[in-house]
């Protein structure tokens, strides 16, 4: 039954995330009086399609699926999509109710930052439209001090409003998936790792990497208004890229790995909660790691860049 629930599932996907037009056509659909945002509301509205096929394709029963049927679904679609659609679904439908930011002793360090600030400095990293220094500017200590603190600021801010209800970026074929998500924890840093927390039978494991391999080629002789054609081996698809590609390589290379550890670790009988940033993924899984170690272990193999780290990084 899930198979074919699955194969429905993945369909819609691909019909949906066809082009710019279909993917706001389907938003439409759910908030038609809202713009077209392709960063909101996209968890709600792959649900809905979950649900869609859940009813058209199951067993006929009326019935909501519970969470075990959603990650049965999500675990057969990993045979029906490519890695870049079902990396984005994977973030919208795998739930984060295992993990949880620490907002009260975030919001705490916000008033130490606050305090400790020197009142005689003229700069002030606590205004509202405060804005970081070009780096190449910032050169005295107190316009270092102020965008360091404008940086651990916006990342406190971040953790303070913690909500396991996130909708991830989505992205048309042929354009450069994004790491972008509602609540901005795709943009948080290694300074964001002491304030994570789990259940006490999972662990916070870090995948970490300082070089990228080559995910998409090159076809030379384009260019044009849409940008420059990449081709990767195992999408049926090109990419289309302004920015010359590299970010492409690394976005594709995390959401690549997000999809081979899906195929080793069976979400439907352990955690393992993903989210990727650039030359990290965050991973919230079962605290021993065995199926999580085993899958790196064979991933180092054809990637030995590839660190994986057990709790805070700093």
């Amino acid at each position: 039954m899930y198979d074919q629930i699955a194969k429905y599932f993945a369909d819609r996907i691909q019909a949906v995330f066809d082009t710019e037009k279909t993917l706001e056509e389907e938003f439409k659909k759910h908030y038609e009086a809202l713009p077209f945002d392709r960063t909101d509301f996209w968890q709600p509205i792959l649900y809905s399609m979950m649900r869609e096929a859940w009813l058209q394709a199951g067993s006929g029963v009326q019935t909501e699926p519970t969470g075990m049927d959603r990650l049965k679904i999500l675990k057969e679609a990993h045979q029906y999509l490519d890695y870049n659609l079902y990396s984005q679904v994977l973030l919208n439908l795998q739930t984060y109710n295992g993990m949880a930011y620490q907002s009260g002793d975030a919001e705490k360090e916000i008033e130490r930052l606050k305090d400790e600030w020197p009142k005689e400095w003229n700069l002030d990293p606590f205004a509202s439209k405060a804005k970081m220094i070009k780096q190449a500017e910032a050169a005295t200590e107190e316009q270092k001090k102020y965008n360091a603190t404008i940086s651990s600021l916006r990342a406190l801010r971040i953790i303070a409003k913690f909500s396991p209800q996130i909708s991830f970026r989505v992205s048309p074929k042929g354009k450069t998936p994004a790491f972008a998500d509602s609540m901005n924890l795709s943009m948080l840093g290694e300074g964001s790792d002491k304030y994570l927390k789990t259940l006490p039978s999972l662990a916070v494991w870090y995948i970490t990497w300082v070089s990228v391999p080559q995910m998409a080629t090159f076809v030379p002789s384009t260019g044009g208004s849409e940008g420059l054609e990449f081709k990767s081996p195992e999408i049926p698809y090109s990419f289309f890229s302004k920015s010359g590609g590299e970010i492409l390589q690394g976005v594709l290379f995390a959401r690549k790995l997000m999809y081979e550890i899906v195929r080793d670790v069976d979400i439907t009988q352990e955690n393992c909660t993903m989210i990727p940033r650039m030359n990290s993924i965050l991973i919230i899984a079962d605290k021993h790691g065995t199926s999580l170690k085993r899958a790196v272990e064979r991933l180092q193999k054809e990637y030995p860049m590839l660190i994986l780290v057990e709790g805070a990084r700093v």
